[in-house]
């Protein structure tokens, strides 16, 4: 019997009715508030379990369906949207976090990764036998059952989701049985639904993903001016593997960093090195507080803003490995911020990818001469490849630009602010939220949701439906039900 020492932990075998009990020996917490990291949902869920193997995660499956609870996973919550509250029974994933290599296939070597494991945990592992994932988010800190539930991205004009780097995934359904669904194997209509599910299908145990030998990038970050930017952003895009911008509001330059393949040594300093965890900690502090202070003092945002861009690491010509240029900064999450972001396909002239940067242009200035502030962190524009995944963003022929705006302000001016922002970049044609990001405040978002990707969500519930995986839809809250059901 294992013994816990936080006294708020229970061991799970008191009676929760008269005939059900809760499942032996597995931590729990009763009424335990959940929030996520953006402070955007919270929940109280009737029993927050805490499991540390797959046949816990058997018991607790076949608990909600005995007692006829729902069923919510939660990883490090860094997702804005509503995907994880629920009143009912909530998982916590994040001891289940075992993460080996697979070199069974020598011509196709996989990282096998339990779902709690952090993108740091995952990158040790990798970088210790010399491999790497193509593509990634920034954060180390996230875990990958949420990247892969939300179908997250990093960017690269050749690269798709995460979701998409799949091999295998095994998933617990509502039977109570591990279900592998596995390319080759399963149908690829299938496998294009278990890929990116929403947590729809069950709780994901572990995942199973195509990985590569590492490589190094010459990685420029350079400062160009704004509007020549945008004028010549076709050209500047496809003359990289991979080029992201970003924009800091009443800024007239714009931060372009870019990266591609090279056979030069590493001219960078060690990942891994204390004065850069130090420096990355302290930078960070430095830049929440100095969001708090425009939270103060709003008509200083645009003073703020061009002090902040001039430190940011936006000027660097440095050969790095691969997972450095994609964790390129460190302790970001110190700051709390708001999100929104859209996905659409890019047009063959880049002309809407143009559109949509100046909507958030216009819309800043246009606040700001009413003296509201409520846009002060930056604008990303990143691109990649299509998806085949059903519920992507990205799914479908041609490449997708993704474009997202964060800010620390007000909460309702940032509602206000990022509401009428999305619902410009949503009159782009087959533009979608991302799943992880703000959205039930963008008005009409679950109709335009349904709207757009209708024909795909009728194939995704067929699939659910015809395999058995959820009949009563435990694994479904009161957001997902409003979409799919």
């Amino acid at each position: 019997m294992r013994v816990f020492r936080n006294s708020h932990l229970q061991i799970a075998s008191e009676k929760i009715t008269s005939d059900i009990s809760l499942p032996n020996q597995i931590p729990y917490r009763k009424n335990y508030l959940w929030k996520n990291w953006g402070e955007t949902a919270s929940c109280r869920p009737e029993i927050s379990f805490y499991p540390e193997k797959v046949y816990e995660l058997i018991e607790i499956v076949k608990f909600a369906r005995n007692t006829k609870k729902r069923i919510r996973v939660a990883a490090t919550g860094h997702s804005w949207s509503q995907l994880i509250p629920t009143d009912d029974i909530l998982v916590y994933i994040h001891k289940l976090n075992h993460v080996e290599m697979d070199f069974s296939d020598r011509e196709k070597p996989k990282v096998v990764i339990e779902s709690g494991a952090t993108v740091r945990e995952v990158n040790d592992v990798l970088e210790h036998h010399g491999y790497a994932l193509p593509l990634n988010v920034v954060l180390e800190s996230v875990r990958f059952g949420g990247l892969i539930a939300t179908g997250s991205h990093g960017s690269g004009w050749n690269n798709s989701t995460l979701s998409d780097l799949i091999h295998s995934i095994e998933i617990v359904t509502s039977s109570g049985q591990l279900q592998v669904f596995e390319t080759g194997i399963d149908a690829d209509e299938v496998m294009n639904a278990a890929k990116l599910n929403l947590g729809m299908f069950g709780i994901t145990y572990r995942m199973k993903l195509y990985v590569q030998k590492s490589y190094r990038v010459r990685a420029i970050d350079r400062r160009a001016p704004l509007i020549e930017t945008i004028e010549n952003i076709k050209c500047l895009i496809l003359a990289h593997e991979n080029c992201d911008l970003f924009w800091w509001p009443f800024c007239d330059k714009i931060w372009i960093k870019s990266w591609d393949r090279t056979e030069l040594k590493i001219t960078s300093k060690p990942r891994k090195n204390l004065w850069d965890k130090l420096e990355a900690a302290i930078s960070s502090r430095v830049f929440r507080e100095l969001l708090r202070l425009i939270n103060n003092f709003p008509r200083m945002t645009p003073w703020v803003c061009n002090f902040l861009f001039k430190f940011t690491p936006s000027v660097r010509d440095d050969v790095v490995d691969i997972v450095e240029a994609i964790h390129y900064r460190r302790s970001i999450e110190v700051a709390k911020l708001g999100c929104v972001e859209i996905a659409f396909k890019v047009d063959s002239d880049f002309e809407n990818v143009k559109k949509a940067i100046n909507i958030v242009i216009y819309t800043t200035n246009k606040y700001a001469a009413q003296r509201k502030y409520p846009f002060n962190v930056t604008m990303n524009v990143r691109f990649i490849n299509s998806s085949q995944c059903l519920l992507s963003p990205g799914f479908g022929e041609g490449h997708t630009c993704f474009i997202e705006i964060l800010s620390r302000a007000d909460r309702k001016e940032w509602e206000l602010f990022s509401s009428e922002v999305a619902t410009e970049w949503l009159k782009l044609p087959n533009a979608l939220p991302h799943w992880a990001k703000e959205i039930e405040h963008i008005p009409g978002i679950i109709e335009h949701i349904k709207s757009k990707i209708g024909k795909n969500i009728a194939e995704f519930n067929k699939i659910k439906i015809e395999l058995q995986l959820d009949p009563d839809n435990i694994f479904m809250n009161d957001f997902l039900r409003r979409i799919f059901l």
